[in-house]
């Protein structure tokens, strides 16, 4: 089995970045997993709560949910299935993060999804923006169903709202999946200003496309610096 400890010292290090980063409510409520290289196991946050995140508040779960070592709070036990899910259904993902960052929740609390109109959105793979997840209470089947049905719907997406409830993210990484969160964030925020506005104005599907190919081959390229080589 992979190295434990340093597994979960990614999913500390991940919970702080997105508790650092502002975009989560006063609560400081939220969960996030990181799935093993194995692929058949996944690291929860077992508490109500990302700050402080400990060790022992990590557990280990297989991917049908089954608790396999640590402990669980109630709060914490509810969430399994949701992220179960997302490995279950995608497997491309290593990581998942849930939280109720305020702009991204009111599009959730509103039933709206979050239209791809933000140019980080397509740079971060939401080229089908976020969509919505129908309502279900917190973790139980119905809930979970609602989630894998958005999933097998939307290939390109890195995120989902869950209907009265957040935001839900996913990505090859705990640390792409708290990434993912923050442009959700970042873009639900801008998008309202923009409705004040007269409404944001969609990307046109061609250019969908071109910024999508520029991002990829300037990453591709890597970086530069002004600095000649050494001919040594």
């Amino acid at each position: 089995m992979a190295d434990l400890k340093t597994l979960r010292e990614e999913v500390i290090e991940a919970s702080r970045q997105i508790v650092s980063s502002g975009i989560m409510t006063k609560s400081l409520h939220g969960n996030l997993s990181l799935k093993l290289p194995s692929g058949d196991a996944f690291l929860l946050t077992a508490g109500g709560s990302l700050a402080d995140m400990q060790p022992e508040n990590i557990a280990l779960f297989a991917l049908d949910g089954t608790l396999i070592e640590g402990t669980v709070m109630p709060v914490g036990a509810e969430i399994v299935q949701m992220h179960a899910i997302v490995y279950r259904t995608r497997p491309e993902f290593g990581g998942v993060v849930h939280t109720h960052s305020p702009f991204a929740t009111g599009f959730a609390v509103a039933g709206k999804e979050i239209p791809g109109a933000y140019e980080a959105m397509v740079r971060n793979g939401m080229v089908e923006g976020v969509p919505v997840a129908g309502y279900g209470p917190r973790g139980s089947q119905q809930s979970v169903e609602n989630i894998e049905a958005v999933l097998r719907a939307h290939e390109a997406i890195k995120a989902l709202l869950l209907e009265n409830h957040g935001v839900l993210t996913f990505a090859e990484s705990v640390g792409a999946a708290v990434r993912a969160n923050q442009v959700v964030e970042e873009s639900a925020e801008i998008i309202l200003y923009a409705n004040n506005l007269g409404g944001a104005k969609p990307i046109p599907s061609e250019m969908i496309t071109a910024t999508r190919e520029r991002a990829a081959s300037f990453s591709a390229a890597g970086a530069y610096s002004s600095e000649t080589p050494s001919q040594a």
